[in-house]
């Protein structure tokens, strides 16, 4: 897959999350897709398999009563099948708000994401709010 090719999928990715396509975002997904989400509250760790990355991000959206946006802003590949995705993302839970910046590494490999993994422009800020 191209550079190019490889942006659109992400580009997709955060299309359909966003749209809360999960059924169709699956098929984006390798069946051995990792998510590795850095912190300590409940909904870090890796995550192996499309079906147990999808359930933790239907988890996150549950916990935030549907409030959790995701815009991406920027996306960047580098010819090798690893794209970087930065995104505003807001939401709120237990009476707390979130706005604040991610930046996702993708895997891409045959059409699909095979891995990815996030990181926080605040982390304190991210892990309470999800703890």
């Amino acid at each position: 897959m191209s550079g190019n090719a490889d942006l659109a999928l992400v580009r997709r990715v955060y299309t359909l999350f966003a749209e809360g396509d999960l059924d169709e975002l699956h098929e984006l997904l390798h069946p051995d897709v990792e998510q590795y989400v850095p912190g300590t509250h409940p909904w870090s760790g890796v995550f192996h398999g499309a079906a147990a990355v999808l359930a933790n991000l239907r988890a996150t959206v549950e916990a935030t009563d549907g409030t959790l946006t995701v815009e991406l802003q920027e996306v960047f590949s580098d010819l090798h099948g690893r794209v970087i995705a930065v995104d505003r993302s807001k939401g709120h839970r237990h009476g707390h708000d979130i706005d604040t910046r991610v930046a996702i590494l993708f895997t891409v490999a045959d059409g699909q994401i095979v891995r990815f993994a996030e990181f926080y422009s605040d982390p304190a800020d991210v892990e309470g709010f999800w703890s």
